[in-house]
């Protein structure tokens, strides 16, 4: 007798993770010609929702090495994106700030960030819509309460 198969269409997490991959890869297409790579405008964009962040905290958000974090810290100052002051309190900290070239390339993020969510949203009525975020919103709380070290 045959296992029986799971539709992972029909699975939560993977559908999640696949509405995710392809958003991902329509926005990278849209920025393409901003030259920044995902990883630049991953860091920029959390660098901007957490200005002042230190390098530590941003690869805690990111899920990534503080050596990679530092090296890409490093390129995107001698490009001009960011700029890394000292910490008072800890010298080998530093904190992360935008300037105002990222600023500017943060907005022009947003607005092709934007456009691309009306467009996957299509065809979903502004109930819906609202209900549907609020729903993956509890999920996620939801599973921020499972996680021990968030308590």
């Amino acid at each position: 007798m045959a296992a029986l198969r799971p539709n992972l269409d029909q699975s939560l997490g993977f559908l999640l993770a696949d509405i995710s991959r392809l958003a991902r890869k329509e926005f990278d297409r849209r920025v393409r010609d901003l030259g920044l790579t995902r990883a630049q405008w991953l860091f920029l964009y959390y660098v901007a929702r957490q200005p002042g962040s230190t390098q530590t905290e941003l690869a805690e958000i990111l899920q990534m090495e503080k050596i990679t974090i530092s090296r890409q810290a490093t390129r995107l100052e001698k490009a001009g994106w960011i700029r890394r002051g000292d910490d008072a309190a800890d010298a080998r900290a530093y904190h992360l700030q935008l300037t105002a070239r990222a600023e500017r390339i943060i907005g022009r993020l947003e607005d092709r960030a934007q456009r691309l969510r009306r467009d996957y949203l299509q065809g979903i009525t502004a109930n819906r819509r609202t209900a549907l975020l609020a729903d993956l919103t509890l999920i996620k709380d939801n599973l921020r309460r499972l996680d021990p070290k968030s308590r």
